[in-house]
């Protein structure tokens, strides 16, 4: 999966970062994802302050990873969130049991956090793209906002 998206970053890029590509990008970048046979779930949360949506998000997802004994979460660095993040993956951990490992990365260090942007930027888009993601995406959550 990490070469075939290495393999659709255009010269002079150094990652896929929804937000900038093109639609014929986006639709290409799509096609590849749909075809490596990527699942998905997407966490939601209708809060006006994006660090407030991020963090319920997060504890909202603890008890799934733990349902699916995930053992490793990489989540892309947002600098003046991870220490947040790591509070929280902390405080789901000890509540729900996860033995699971977190760690941030930037995306330059794994073209995987390259899918979850493209599915999150997709759904988020709606119409024409969120049905792109029909295929990727197993299930939809809506976190409480605290």
């Amino acid at each position: 999966m990490r070469s075939v998206m290495r393999g659709l970053v255009k010269r002079g890029q150094r990652r896929i970062h929804f937000n900038d590509e093109g639609d014929r990008q986006r639709k290409e970048v799509l096609a590849h994802i749909c075809a490596l046979g990527v699942r998905s779930h997407v966490w939601t949360c209708k809060h006006n302050n994006d660090a407030v949506a991020r963090s319920a998000c997060l504890f909202d997802m603890i008890p799934r990873l733990v349902e699916l004994d995930v053992s490793r979460l990489v989540l892309e660095s947002c600098q003046h969130q991870d220490a947040a993040d790591r509070r929280v993956l902390a405080s789901g951990i000890r509540k729900f049991g996860g033995t699971f490992t977190y760690e941030h990365l930037r995306p330059v260090e794994d073209p995987l956090l390259w899918i979850s942007d493209a599915i999150a930027w997709s759904y988020g888009a709606g119409g024409e793209w969120r049905r792109r993601t029909v295929d990727l995406i197993e299930e939809v959550s809506a976190a409480e906002s605290p």
